[in-house]
């Protein structure tokens, strides 16, 4: 015999992102279990990426705005994740800080070749 007395019934409405912004929120807040690993992650990734973007930066000519930029945005990422800050400022901080030295790095490469 079977019976209904334990059925529960669920609704789940599933909106799709409609910008990159929501994209990024909806995939950090999947990743929650994940912070402490990617945490780690974005904070080694950044400050290597920033290191290059700071080399770059003194080897030829001296300029002072891509050290400045790559310095300040590496140490946020370092500072809003020793700050425990929650999950979403650190990845966001990392997600700015390693775009925008991968910028920097382009443009001193694009300069220094050409």
């Amino acid at each position: 015999m079977i019976t209904t007395d334990n059925t529960a019934i669920q609704n789940i409405t599933y909106t799709k992102p409609t910008n990159i912004i929501d994209l990024i929120n909806h995939k950090i807040k999947v990743e929650q279990e994940n912070a402490f690993g990617i945490t780690v992650l974005f904070i080694m990734i950044s400050t290597m990426i920033s290191s290059a973007t700071a080399a770059l930066a003194i080897h030829h000519q001296f300029s002072f705005m891509y050290l400045a930029l790559a310095l300040v945005t590496a140490m946020g990422t370092n500072a809003t994740a020793f700050s425990q800050s929650p999950f979403k400022y650190v990845a966001w901080a990392g997600i700015i800080s390693i775009t925008t030295n991968i910028v920097l790095i382009l443009m001193q490469l694009i300069t220094l070749y050409f």
